[in-house]
C-alpha cells in the first residue's frame, strides 16, 4: 500500500481507542492521553472511549468533557453521517467484553444502520511478540535500581479473570519476563488481584494477598509487585486495590516491603503495538 492510498484510507475511518471503561477519572485521562499520542503517531484523530462505565464520570471531573462509552459514541457519529470505523481494543488479552459482548452489539448496530462498516483490531498480546514482556521487565529493573534492591521476589499481578485465554496471556508474558530478568531477581511468581470463588476459576491462583502473606511461598522481605495492568484507576492506581492489598499485607507481615511498578499503558512499545493494530485494520478485508 503506497503512502497516498494509506492517507486516503486513514482519512475515511473514524478511529476509536477503547478500554473496558472506568469510573476513575485518572483512568479516563490516561486513555485520552494515549489516544492523543496515538493520533500524533498516525497523523489522524483518535477518540478514547470505554466499553462501559465511563459515561458515569461527569465533565466536572474531566476538564470539561464527560466520559463516554463506545456504543453511545458510535451512535452519535452515525447520526451525523459517519459510517466507517476502526476500533482499537486497549486490552492485554481476549476478554469476553471484546470477544463476545462487543461483536453482538456491533451486529445490532450494523443491522440498524445500513452501510456501517466496522473493523475491529486485535488485542495487544500476540504470541511470539515479546514487547509486553520487555515493558514489564524494564519496569521491574527500574524499580530495583531506584530502591537499590538485591534480587527481590517479583509478584506479577493481573486483575484476575473468568477467561482461561486471558489468564494464559499473563502466564506467557510472565514466563518471558522470568527469562528476561534471570538472576536479577530471586524468582517471579504470577498471581491475581481477585477471582471468582467457583472451582472452575482456580487457574487464577494464587491471589496476591495470600502470596504476600505466606513466608514459605514468598520468603523474601523485598517484593516488587509488577502490575500487569494498562491504566491507573480503581485497581492499579497509587491508591487502588493492588496498593491497598500491599499496604495491608505489610501490616500483617512484619518486615515485608512491597514496591509497585506503574501500569504499562503509557510505554512507547505499547503505543507502537497500537499503531500496528491500526495498520492491520486498514489492511484487513
Amino acid at each position: 500500500m503506497n503512502s497516498e492510498t494509506l492517507r486516503i484510507e486513514q482519512g475515511s475511518f473514524r478511529v476509536l481507542l477503547c478500554d473496558n471503561g472506568s469510573v476513575s477519572p485518572d483512568a479516563i485521562r490516561a486513555l485520552r492521553d494515549l489516544a492523543n499520542s496515538l493520533a500524533g503517531k498516525l497523523n489522524l484523530s483518535v477518540r478514547a472511549v470505554g466499553l462501559l462505565h465511563s459515561d458515569r464520570v461527569g465533565a466536572g471531573l474531566l476538564d470539561g468533557e464527560a466520559g463516554n462509552v463506545l456504543l453511545s459514541e458510535l451512535r452519535q457519529l452515525l447520526e451525523v453521517g459517519e459510517r466507517r470505523f476502526a476500533l482499537l481494543p486497549f486490552f492485554l488479552g481476549p476478554s469476553f467484553g471484546i470477544t463476545d459482548w462487543l461483536p453482538r452489539e456491533l451486529r445490532k448496530l450494523v443491522t440498524a444502520w445500513p452501510g456501517m462498516q466496522v473493523k475491529l483490531g486485535a488485542c495487544l498480546h500476540r504470541e511470539g511478540d515479546d514487547r509486553l514482556a520487555l515493558v514489564l521487565a524494564e519496569r521491574v529493573r527500574s524499580m530495583i535500581a531506584e530502591e537499590n534492591l538485591h534480587r527481590p521476589i517479583v509478584a506479577m499481578v493481573d486483575h484476575g479473570t473468568p477467561s482461561r485465554e486471558v489468564n494464559l496471556v499473563r502466564e506467557r508474558v510472565g514466563a518471558r519476563v522470568r527469562e528476561l530478568l534471570g538472576d536479577e531477581v530471586a524468582y517471579l511468581a504470577t498471581c491475581s488481584m481477585e477471582r471468582r470463588p467457583q472451582p472452575e476459576y482456580d487457574f487464577n491462583e494464587p491471589l496476591l494477598e495470600n502470596l504476600l502473606r505466606d513466608p514459605k511461598a514468598c520468603p523474601s522481605s523485598q517484593v516488587v509487585v509488577a502490575q500487569f495492568f494498562l491504566s491507573p484507576g480503581r485497581h492499579a492506581g497509587p491508591v487502588g486495590d493492588v496498593a491497598k492489598i500491599c499496604r495491608e499485607s505489610e501490616h500483617a507481615r512484619v518486615g515485608l516491603r512491597t514496591y509497585l511498578t506503574p501500569p504499562m499503558g503509557d510505554h512507547p512499545l505499547v503505543l507502537d503495538i497500537l499503531a500496528e493494530r491500526f495498520q492491520e485494520c486498514l489492511e484487513s478485508d
